[in-house]
């Protein structure tokens, strides 16, 4: 499977050293301090203050991925 690929199913971002996927999730941005590259080891640092207005829209983003979720969950019930 390509990187393209990968990247279509999971969600993340390519590594600024090494151009591999670093799969990651909208709750871990939002509550770990760094994402480490699985293929190179590089440790990227989350500096929360710059990154206040993006951390934000996160959020949000976070919330509506749970209301979707709870939402469908409530309607597969029928």
């Amino acid at each position: 499977m390509g990187n393209n690929q990968r990247q279509g199913q999971t969600p993340g971002m390519p590594c600024p050293q090494c151009g591999q996927f670093i799969p990651t999730t909208v709750t871990e941005l939002l509550v770990s301090s760094s994402l480490c590259c699985p293929h190179c080891g590089l440790r990227l640092s989350i500096d929360r203050a710059k990154s206040m207005k993006a951390m934000q829209a996160l959020a949000k983003v976070e919330a509506a991925q749970r209301r979707v979720e709870k939402t469908s969950k409530f309607n597969g019930r029928y």
